[in-house]
């Protein structure tokens, strides 16, 4: 008798645990990352994407087959770490052509939804499974100008300032 109850028991978890899997993996995701002003990194569960580079921070890259955008245009914005006036512009619902587009540091657009860098947001379905899109701008180092010309100058002018100041008051001494 014990070992029927065992048996059952033993039948009912591993059903349960081959159930949970399907049922928790039931969603699609874009992950979006902007490397450079020149480079961009675009996966879909995890499968890299082919990405065509436009110009200076802009891309297009390829939309999976079954891929349907939401009602609001498929526009997402995600704002600039370095500034929040501006925004990656990013588009999902080229479907005639089945591109996605990408528009770094691009003005703002109030007509369409605005979310932090770094969030994910729901973007579209594909057979019906939701799909959700996070943006990571990680190009903010490379995209500020390195100023180090002008801080060496700086630091050079003040030592010889204060080199010249300290010859100057030592002469005054004798």
């Amino acid at each position: 008798m014990n070992t029927k109850i065992i048996l059952v028991l033993v039948v009912a978890i591993t059903a349960a645990l081959g159930i949970q899997p399907a049922s928790a993996g039931a969603i699609h995701s874009f992950v979006i990352t902007e490397v450079s002003s020149t480079s961009l990194t675009v996966t879909y569960d995890g499968s890299p994407l082919t990405v065509t580079f436009h110009g200076s921070e802009s891309w297009t890259f390829l939309l999976p087959a079954g891929f349907l955008s939401n009602d609001v245009g498929g526009l997402v914005q995600w704002t600039e770490p370095e500034n929040s006036n501006l925004a990656n512009l990013v588009n999902f619902g080229l479907e005639d052509t089945r591109d996605g587009t990408v528009d770094s540091d691009h003005s703002i657009l109030n007509q369409f939804p605005i979310v932090v860098d770094g969030t994910t947001v729901e973007v579209g379905t594909d057979g019906g499974v939701p799909v959700f899109a996070t943006f990571h701008d990680n190009a903010e180092g490379s995209e500020r100008a390195r100023d180090t010309g002008s801080t060496i100058g700086l630091l050079f002018f003040a030592l010889t300032a204060v080199f010249g100041a300290s010859r100057f008051r030592s002469r005054q001494s004798i």
